[in-house]
């Protein structure tokens, strides 16, 4: 796996990969990003996860969520987290 990724990669990743574990880097270097899109496909990539998985990272979606004030765009990083938590609460995934 890269140490470094663009937004479509992390989102790319979370389509294809086959479990949750696989995603742990790519959301980390989303939460930790001065990128707001980078942030942006990190909240994608969780709304994925639950879909996929029926689960997401509890602590990964935590920071996401919280680093979106971080940024100018905030408003518009704003639909996909709502989009998200839809996910997660759609289709019941569970914190993990």
């Amino acid at each position: 796996m890269p140490t470094r990724y663009a937004p479509a990669d992390i989102v790319k990743i979370a389509m294809d990969c086959e479990d949750l574990d696989a995603l742990a880097a790519p959301l980390e270097f989303a939460s930790t990003a001065n990128d707001p899109w980078m942030v942006n496909a990190g909240i994608l990539a969780i709304g994925h996860a639950a879909r996929r998985f029926k689960a997401y990272p509890a602590a990964l979606k935590d920071t996401l969520w919280a680093r979106i004030h971080d940024f100018p765009q905030a408003e518009q990083l704003r639909p996909a987290c709502l989009a998200a938590q839809e996910d997660i609460r759609h289709f019941q995934a569970k914190p993990v």
